[in-house]
């Protein structure tokens, strides 16, 4: 059974001397190095102390001075081989996104269950597959099932027309009647009416809510 190495990047000093005691209890599991913060973890990477192509990080994202998620490109740049676990209190998912955007392989928040932890890490090493905690799996269906409640109970279902749908395009793009009527070889005013009626018929109040509608109805991206 080969052993999992471990790089430990968490600034609140308690904190990472509990997952630092429960990670080594785990006979396959060892703790080559700690930092405080972004700049240490690099300091400890560029001076030869550990290997990165053979570690797995753990940091969390709120550091002084970097970023724990904005240190993930450059450090995969660098150590293609470098498995990342991003360990947060953040649930919200536009931090998940970023995270695996970075190259993350793995985001699980602080007050996960020891067990889980434990195979969250074994599964993304030993497995080569990317992890979400199981709380944050929920919490993110939970969100989506909750949109498509919106989609079907809130938001009433209309017939567009081709050019009323290329229209409607044009408006999330931002563009203005003018610009829009240029595009199709049409009248201003004859877009004017085709944007009001798109407003009369989705039964929303401005242009806003008519572009939040269009996305939330999967019409336009």
């Amino acid at each position: 059974m080969s052993t999992i190495k471990i790089v430990l990047t968490e600034d609140h000093r308690i904190l990472r001397s509990g997952i630092k005691s429960l990670l080594e209890n785990e006979d396959d599991i060892e703790i080559v190095a700690e930092a405080s913060n972004g700049i240490e973890l690099l300091e400890l990477f560029q001076n030869g102390t550990i290997n990165a192509n053979e570690v797995l990080l753990i940091t969390d994202i709120n550091m002084p001075g970097i970023n724990g998620i904005d240190l993930i490109p450059g450090l995969l740049q660098s150590y293609p081989n470098l498995k990342t676990v991003v360990l947060s209190m953040f649930s919200n998912e536009k931090y998940v996104l970023k995270a695996f955007k970075a190259g993350a392989n793995g985001y699980m928040l602080k007050n996960v269950g020891s067990d889980e932890l434990l195979f969250g890490i074994r599964h993304i090493v030993n497995n080569g597959n990317r992890y979400i905690c199981t709380e944050l799996s929920m919490e993110l269906l939970d969100r989506q099932l909750g949109r498509s409640y919106v989609l079907t109970d809130d938001l009433p279902e209309v017939d567009l027309s081709k050019r009323e749908m290329e229209i409607l395009s044009f408006i999330a793009e931002g563009f203005t009647n003018q610009e829009i009527a240029d595009k199709i070889f049409t009248s201003k005013r004859t877009v004017e009416g085709h944007r009001q009626n798109l407003i009369d018929k989705t039964r929303t109040r401005n242009s806003a809510a008519l572009i939040r509608y269009a996305v939330l109805r999967g019409i336009v991206n």
